[in-house]
């Protein structure tokens, strides 16, 4: 059995980035989600009409699971016309770290 002492300093690594890095993880739990956010990391200029019909889903769907991504800082959407094309956030860490551990799994095994 560890002290209470022991048990207050384990208490202290936790922090509100726990909480973000939480949600992160649950809006990624979303199969269409998670493949819109492989899509941007492989395709980084593609419209929501064109992630909609990759997934085969439906224009206000695609939208709404973006909206969901942009809400969790994942992403954020830049307009080009008419068209909106949704970007990875890079300067979230978290995001460049789910980018690098999807470009590591899909290299081939030596």
């Amino acid at each position: 059995m560890i002290s209470e002492k022991e048990i207050q300093k384990n208490r202290k690594i936790f922090s509100e980035t726990d909480k973000s890095m939480a949600a992160a993880f649950k809006v990624l739990s979303d199969i269409n989600r998670y493949r819109i956010f492989r899509i941007l990391a492989q395709q980084p200029k593609i419209s929501v009409s064109n992630i909609a019909q990759i997934l085969d889903i439906s224009l206000p769907l695609a939208s709404q699971h973006i909206k969901i991504l942009e809400h969790a800082k994942l992403l954020q959407k830049e307009r080009g016309g008419k068209k909106v094309f949704p970007k990875l956030e890079y300067g979230n860490p978290f995001v460049q770290a789910v980018v690098k551990t999807i470009q590591e799994a899909l290299q081939p095994k030596k």
